[in-house]
């Protein structure tokens, strides 16, 4: 599969989180801003392990200084969460929300980033800070479904969990739409977004195109 013409950028976050970043934006976990409330959704020793591990281009840190998002839905992560796997908590699926914004904002804001071709934590991801690097992710593993490993890739959970990575903070005027599990949660933040004067779209995943 080709690299897309528009490289779309999937944040998940647990519902709650959700209306400090629509005054703040996506802070990385040692913003200044972040937010002290933030309800984690992902394995807690993993997340905080991510300031242990640096990454290997020049003057690029560490990555607890990034903002992680996916290429896609249907996360092996997202599947964790829904039936409580591995030791992190388990939610519903409708109390996790996923922020899209897409690499041309992220371009146009000037803001750093860096990506990789698989689960950034592996020790065999590779990491790219030039777009021209894009066709070297496994596109039809990141945008299929299925992604469980099996004897004609046993890398596929790991390619399917490439990562982009924008250091420090996202501003709102990068998140393009939001989309939800259900009508509830959509007119939640329709009304939300109305106080707050934001023109942001919500959509509810019908078709199931990100969720399970």
């Amino acid at each position: 599969m080709p690299v897309p013409k528009s490289v779309l950028l999937y944040r998940m976050v647990h519902w709650k989180n959700v209306q400090h970043i629509l005054q703040h934006g996506i802070c990385s976990r040692q913003h200044p801003e972040m937010d002290p409330k933030y309800i984690n959704i992902g394995h807690g020793q993993l997340i905080t392990d991510r300031h242990e591990h640096p990454i290997p281009l020049p003057n690029a840190g560490n990555l607890g200084e990034y903002v992680p998002f996916y290429f896609a839905g249907h996360t092996p992560m997202l599947y964790v969460i829904m039936n409580g796997y591995q030791g992190v908590e388990q939610r519903s699926q409708e109390d996790i929300v996923f922020l899209v914004s897409t690499f041309d904002k992220i371009k146009k804001a000037n803001l750093e980033f860096v990506f990789t071709n698989m689960n950034a934590k592996i020790a065999l991801a590779e990491f790219y800070n030039n777009e021209s690097d894009f066709n070297k992710i496994h596109w039809n593993i990141v945008k299929a479904k299925q992604w469980a490993n099996d004897e004609s890739n046993l890398s596929r959970r790991d390619y399917k969990q490439a990562e982009f990575l924008v250091r420090d903070h996202v501003p709102i005027s990068c998140i393009s739409s939001i989309v939800v599990k259900s009508d509830k949660r959509k007119a939640h933040f329709e009304k939300m977004l109305l106080q707050m004067g934001l023109s942001i779209k919500v959509f509810v995943d019908k078709k199931c195109k990100l969720y399970y």
